[in-house]
This record gives C-alpha cells, sequence and structure tokens, in this order.
C-alpha cells in the first residue's frame, strides 16, 4: 500500500490488584490514575504512540461531519488495499472507527471535535470489560475534503520534552510488559481540560505531530 503513516497498534491491561472495579475508575478519577500507574500492560505495536487515560475532548467541543462517513484508504486504484479506516456513523454525533489491516479488523469508538478553530479525533478501543481500562488516542486532522488528512502525536517528540522537563504535563510510567519494570512507557494522566491547553500550545511546534498521511474515500458500490 506503499507508505503507511502507522501500522496497527493495541493496548491491552490487566489489573495486578482486585482490589480495584473498573465502576471505581469512573466514579474516582484519583483511583483511575492510581489504577492506571499499577496496570501491566501487554503492548502489541509497530512503533509507540500517546495515550492517555482521559478523552481529549468535552461534550461542548464534539461535532460532527457527514463527509468522514465511509472508507478512507491511501490509493483507491490499488486492488489489494491492506488498510482501510472505515467510519460509520454512530448514535448522534460518534463514529465507530474500524481498522482493517491484512486479515486483522479491530474497532474504535472515535469522535471528532473542535478547538479553537482545529479538528480532531479522539478515538479508543470498544472492547470493554473489567480488567480492560481503554486508552484514549489522539488525531489532529487537517482536512477532511476532498482527501482525509491527518497525524497522530510523537510519540518520540513527547518523551524528549518529558525528559527535559518532567512537569511539562501530567502522567506515569506503566511497565511494556507484565512483571517487567525496566521497560516502561509514558501514559497521560493528565486531565481533559490540561490534554487540550498542551495541545494547542504544541499544535505547530515542530516535530509535535507525525508526518501526516492522506487518505482518499472509495467509491460506494451501487446495488444492483
Amino acid at each position: 500500500m506503499g507508505h503507511r503513516f502507522y501500522q496497527f497498534y493495541t493496548l491491552r491491561a490487566s489489573v495486578l490488584s482486585s482490589a480495584f472495579k473498573a465502576k471505581e475508575i469512573k466514579s474516582n478519577p484519583m483511583k483511575r490514575v492510581l489504577l492506571m500507574s499499577s496496570l501491566a500492560l501487554a503492548i502489541v505495536m509497530a512503533g509507540c504512540v500517546v495515550t492517555s487515560i482521559y478523552p481529549y475532548y468535552t461534550s461542548k467541543d464534539v461535532t460532527f461531519n457527514p463527509a468522514l462517513v465511509g472508507s478512507w484508504v491511501e490509493n483507491p486504484g490499488e486492488t489489494n488495499n491492506t488498510e482501510v479506516w472505515t467510519f460509520a456513523k454512530a448514535g448522534e454525533d460518534a463514529y465507530k472507527f474500524t481498522l482493517t489491516k491484512s486479515s486483522e479488523t479491530n474497532e474504535f469508538s472515535a469522535h471528532l471535535f473542535k478547538l479553537k478553530d482545529s479538528l480532531f479525533i479522539d478515538f479508543m478501543p470498544m472492547e470493554k470489560h473489567d480488567d480492560f481500562i481503554p486508552p484514549h488516542y489522539l488525531m489532529s486532522v487537517a482536512q477532511i475534503q476532498p482527501t482525509f488528512k491527518a497525524s497522530l502525536m510523537s510519540y518520540e517528540w513527547l518523551g524528549k520534552l518529558l525528559e527535559k522537563d518532567a512537569h511539562t504535563i501530567r502522567y506515569v510510567m506503566v511497565p511494556e510488559e507484565s512483571g517487567n519494570t525496566n521497560k516502561q512507557r509514558f501514559v497521560l494522566s493528565a486531565d481533559t481540560k490540561e490534554l487540550q491547553k498542551f495541545v494547542l500550545k504544541h499544535l505547530k511546534t515542530e516535530g509535535a505531530f507525525e508526518k501526516e498521511i492522506e487518505l482518499q474515500k472509495l467509491e460506494a458500490k451501487s446495488k444492483p
């Protein structure tokens, strides 16, 4: 399929202590942060991506654009597109985001939202059960028509920024593998207000976002 913006990644978590329950995480933000910092994370990904405990948007930020609905690929002319992004309307103002790569299909709940004059997509895995805390991912959206252009925040850039100043934004360190504390990654624990302030501050910062991907919409096949 040519150059890929990123390959599919999944984030799965198992709770080390049964003292915490999913309902406690939702009702108490502090417990949510503490729980995230005590998780053993098994991460299967091609490259690290920035993950957040809290969403990047509030209800007042959410918008809906029907132009996003459909299937998107890098090159519609290729007969064997190995990666397809599909957005479907889900409820009043949300999307079901399906990422198909080769034989794998993964589903996310996504929200298009606006901060000042900039568009973003917050998406998280639709999988829900007691031992899994779905992480939030962020895409900066440059445009939706005539082509879809978006980019993810750079994990490498943010990691270097946190090394210089650990107080740049709140985060926790979590092990990448169960029982292995030698190899860790950071997960943002800042609340939504702090996340938004940080994103807007660095939206134009060089290197803050990965190389932009451009996707084209597949034409819907007409029924015979």
